[in-house]
């Protein structure tokens, strides 16, 4: 979503925030915005039979390992006797919900929604290891009829290809045959529930840059209503998971955010860039370019990470490491020649003449614009090596 459909989505916020306040006090408006989606709830509900891989990939798309302090317990005997919410483990607004089984004593099939409150959830992710159970049908069944979302799993592929591995003769192993056998299987088994084939997710949350983990994340995403999307893309992590996909999304919504750190820098105005008659709030934009670096997953200068880097990523990270009012003054600098105000004039409706029409919000804009694109090139840099890093030591025999 670029910056013109953030516009139009706050347009009646921000004129009824002028109408009872006045532009006095606008720069609050903007700040409040930029930290809404810490606030926004997103309910992730996960079934399935025991030792499905439940609780493992509740764990992986927090970035969990399986025995640190937060992470799901796992084990092979049902563990969730009640709906089990795990928060995100840097945004507890965003919960993944391990439910309990259907059809058992404590949860027959005719109360079950209601015992799990079925209509609180954003989606709904149904896992098997094996094949999908009759009450796994009949939860997607009732899912369905309140029109939610639901996607079918298929999870331990990586074990599936040991063992289809260690039963051909060498080389005569067909990864993509075995793969397409799986997904036809599950297709006849789910029956009328999934008739496209490729809204079943094939997985293994010990290997999540591999097979269709990261489809299964995109697609989660793009189910969730506008202002939880934002808030999960945002609370999800890029380097764990080498997710290319997911880095780009990131980089989507941080540039939704810079016509609002624009306007409030532009309302605030404190500090004056030497040489231009052009002043913007540098602490904002100091945090801005933080927040751009931890989204994308640069490691900091001195780091364990940061050394394990080649030179020319290195140096990469190291041009873009502004945290000082000098560095980002300087940066900004370089760019303030080349904004323009009439480039933005499309704001001047919305935010008015005093703010949208100075050179303030247009180098402020302009040099974010700039600075989130060299974080970018930056964090896929970072990225590749870490996924040829991961190809180097991925062993699966």
């Amino acid at each position: 979503m670029d910056d013109m459909a953030w516009e139009h989505i706050y347009h009646e916020e921000l004129q009824g925030f002028v109408d009872e306040n006045g532009v006095s006090n606008i720069e609050e408006f903007f700040k409040n915005k930029l930290e809404r989606w810490r606030d926004v709830e997103v309910n992730i509900a996960i079934s399935g039979s025991s030792g499905a891989g439940k609780s493992s990939f509740i764990n992986t798309i927090r970035e969990l390992r399986d025995f640190d302090e937060k992470a799901a317990k796992v084990g092979v005997t049902e563990c969730s006797q009640e709906p089990t919410p795990y928060d995100h483990p840097d945004n507890p607004k965003i919960k993944f919900w391990d439910l309990p089984g259907m059809g058992t004593p404590n949860f027959p099939v005719d109360t079950y929604c209601d015992q799990v409150q079925i209509d609180k959830y954003h989606a709904f992710l149904i896992f098997t290891d094996t094949r999908f159970r009759e009450n796994d049908l009949k939860l997607a069944e009732k899912i369905s009829s309140i029109d939610k979302k639901f996607f079918f799993i298929r999870t331990k592929i990586d074990e599936n290809v040991r063992a289809e591995k260690r039963s051909k003769p060498p080389g005569s192993f067909n990864e993509e045959s075995m793969l397409k056998e799986i997904r036809a299987d599950c297709s006849k088994n789910l029956g009328h529930l999934k008739s496209n084939t490729e809204d079943i997710f094939l997985i293994s949350n010990h290997h999540p840059a591999k097979w269709e983990f990261d489809r299964l994340r995109k697609a989660i995403l793009d189910v969730l209503p506008r202002y939880q999307r934002e808030s999960l893309t945002l609370s999800l992590g890029v380097l764990k998971s080498l997710s290319t996909e997911m880095l780009k999304r990131k980089v989507e919504v941080l540039k939704g955010r810079i016509w609002m750190v624009a306007s409030a820098s532009a309302a605030a105005a404190m500090v004056p860039i030497p040489g231009l008659s052009v002043a913007v709030d540098i602490g904002l934009m100091i945090k801005e370019i933080t927040f751009y670096r931890t989204q994308l997953g640069l490691p900091e200068e001195g780091s364990a990470e940061f050394a394990n880097l080649q030179v020319n990523t290195q140096e990469k990270v190291r041009r873009i490491c502004l945290t000082t009012a000098a560095q980002v003054t300087g940066f900004v600098a370089a760019y303030a020649a080349e904004a323009s105000v009439e480039e933005f004039a499309r704001f001047i409706p919305l935010l008015g003449l005093a703010i949208a029409g100075g050179m303030s919000f247009a180098t402020t804009y302009y040099a974010l614009r700039h600075c989130l694109k060299k974080v970018e090139e930056a964090a896929l840099s970072v990225l590749d090596e870490a996924a040829h890093k991961s190809a180097d030591d991925l062993d699966i025999d």
